[in-house]
């Protein structure tokens, strides 16, 4: 006997507890960051690495019922077993991504938020017919690559003196959040709001 279609589309469907459960390991044990390359491109991404292979495998279920794609990487530890990252690259991966899981962050919500206004600029970029020169990073998207590397630096936990310029990243994080409050409906929910 052949499963209804609401079956199928009620059997993928992940709960709120279950993108709240995501977001508390990305917290806990992930990485938002941005790549880029000598010759000018980008590759953002986010990561959860764990050694626990239900966790990973939880991760690996939740993010394919949202229907964005993964990857698993495994690579050795040097003190202890191997670890595997769950791995999300790319533009049109992390968008959705971001979507479901931000409502949810608390420790990475204005990393994710950055991220978030990042991937949504290229996107922009990648639709059209550009120039390379259109192409190119804009004063805001290299604003949102500064702030999303220092913002990561400065919640770190660590007995170093901070002496970047935080005021310019906080700035940044509350530009991007006005952005984001004021832009189209279908906006991520912000855990703030």
């Amino acid at each position: 006997m052949q499963k209804s279609d609401s079956a199928v589309n009620q059997q993928e469907t992940v709960s709120e507890v279950e993108k709240g459960w995501l977001a508390g390991i990305i917290d806990g044990e992930g990485c938002l960051h941005i790549d880029i390359d000598p010759r000018g491109g980008s590759h953002p991404y986010l990561t959860v690495t764990n050694s626990n292979k239900l966790i990973i495998e939880k991760a690996v279920d939740i993010w394919r019922r949202l229907g964005v794609g993964c990857r698993v990487q495994t690579r050795a530890n040097q003190r202890k077993n191997p670890v595997q990252d769950v791995q999300v690259i790319g533009f049109k991966r992390l968008k959705p991504a971001l979507v479901a899981i931000m409502p949810y962050l608390v420790g990475k919500a204005d990393e994710a938020l950055l991220l978030y206004r990042f991937t949504e600029s290229r996107l922009l970029k990648a639709d059209k017919h550009l120039t390379n020169v259109e192409r190119a990073f804009s004063v805001e998207e290299m604003d949102l690559i500064y702030a999303l590397k220092e913002y990561k630096h400065h919640n770190r936990v660590s007995s170093e003196t901070n002496t970047l310029d935080y005021r310019k990243v906080e700035d940044r994080v509350r530009a991007t959040r006005r952005l984001v409050e004021a832009g189209r409906n279908n906006q991520p929910h912000l855990i703030s709001e």
